[in-house]
């Protein structure tokens, strides 16, 4: 009895650190308790910012997919890739038409998240859009 116990106990730890969410919200989760991503607010359109985190990521690494996710009214496009074996997520949403949001994350394969990357990804985005 008291081996069962240990064992759901493993398992239930294993089941509720094992899952957290990504800005394009393909993996199921929660919210992890630390710092994971890192946003930022364009003074441009929808569109040159997109592409500009396209070219920003692909200066670093390479992009895996990218596409759009239907929410509300809002248009939100997403980019994933991958830098130095670190998995790369990037969030592009729209506020209003002259102003849009990034939000870059980056993880590890463990899990962990990597925020110097997404920092350089932030400033070469900033800087592609100069």
């Amino acid at each position: 009895m008291k081996n069962l116990l240990n064992l759901a106990g493993l398992v239930a730890a294993l089941f509720l650190t094992g899952c957290v969410n990504t800005v394009t919200q393909n993996q199921p989760g929660a919210l992890p308790t630390y710092r994971d991503r890192i946003e930022t607010r364009q003074q441009k359109p929808l569109e040159p910012v997109f592409e500009a985190s396209k070219r920003a990521l692909n200066s670093f690494g390479n992009i895996t997919s990218e596409g759009k996710v239907f929410v509300g009214t809002n248009q939100v496009r997403i980019v994933e890739g991958k830098i130095n074996g670190r998995s790369v997520y990037m969030r592009v949403e729209e506020i209003d038409p002259q102003l849009t949001a990034v939000l870059v994350q980056v993880r590890t394969k463990l899990g962990g998240t990597d925020l110097q990357i997404a920092k350089d990804v932030v400033r070469r985005i900033a800087t592609e859009l100069e």
